[in-house]
């Protein structure tokens, strides 16, 4: 059974239709938060949603106007041509949120950045990949998820936001993709389960830290089956995020190894 929060917020999850998204705000939903969406379509479950598109500034205005916390997931989720496909949802869209959480005074703003901001750096035996160590990207994808955490970080530190940025692991989006995971020793060490996802977002939610002014970048991840090959110390730190799940635990659908 799922405890209540403590403190209800009120919560914008953008890409709520996704595959983090829609089980994200069914959780915060059973944790007594209020719970908005914002999608290209209806929000299953949520009767607070707003149908738009990143790239339309006013429907993002309309989406964070009274809202004290944001969750911002939308973005387009893989490698693609950097002008014609990533710039506007990832680079633009972004620009929108964050501007819109300055300009309705949001409390607390957590960006999806991706674990592929440090792919660069290799998954050595017996290494364990640490913020300090730096981003390291190899595509345009994981170059626009660079840019969500420095914008985090200036915003967090010039306009008084708490920003939590949030390096996600690899979540099968369907069972075709948790095939491709299944074989993969170093995807089972990076791997995020739903139930985890659930988890890691309502302690962005409902974490006092980071304060306002403050930003911090964590890995989000569960628990590594064979080595710790991303340093999960400062989301446990900052956030109390424990993870509960190992590969293929937490998953909302069967997977036959």
């Amino acid at each position: 059974m799922t405890q209540t929060a403590t403190i209800p917020r009120r919560v914008l999850v953008t890409g709520s239709t996704g595959a983090i998204g829609q089980p994200v705000c069914q959780h915060l939903l059973a944790r007594g938060h209020y719970v908005r969406g914002l999608a290209r379509r209806p929000t299953p479950g949520l009767e607070d949603y707003v149908e738009g598109d990143l790239n339309d500034r006013d429907k993002v205005r309309q989406a964070v106007e009274g809202m004290d916390t944001v969750l911002h997931l939308g973005a387009y989720p893989n490698d693609a041509d950097f002008m014609d496909v990533l710039l506007d949802p990832n680079v633009i869209g972004l620009y929108h949120i964050c501007d819109a959480a300055r300009e309705f005074g949001v409390r607390r703003l957590m960006l999806a950045s991706t674990l592929q901001t440090v792919t660069g750096h290799g998954y050595p035996e017996g290494r364990t990949i640490r913020i300090e160590d730096g981003p390291k990207p190899v595509n345009h994808y994981a170059l626009t998820k660079v840019w969500a955490e420095v914008i985090g970080d200036m915003y967090a530190r010039v306009h008084n936001i708490s920003v939590i940025n949030a390096r996600i692991g690899w979540l099968p989006r369907n069972p075709k993709e948790a095939e491709g995971l299944m074989n993969s020793r170093i995807g089972h060490d990076v791997f995020f389960s739903h139930r985890d996802a659930q988890l890691f977002h309502e302690r962005c939610v409902e974490s006092e830290q980071p304060a306002p002014g403050e930003a911090v970048t964590v890995f989000a991840i569960s628990k590594p089956k064979y080595e710790h090959r991303l340093d999960l110390e400062p989301a446990r730190r900052i956030l109390g995020y424990e993870p509960r799940d190992v590969w293929p635990e937490g998953l909302p659908f069967e997977v036959k190894e």
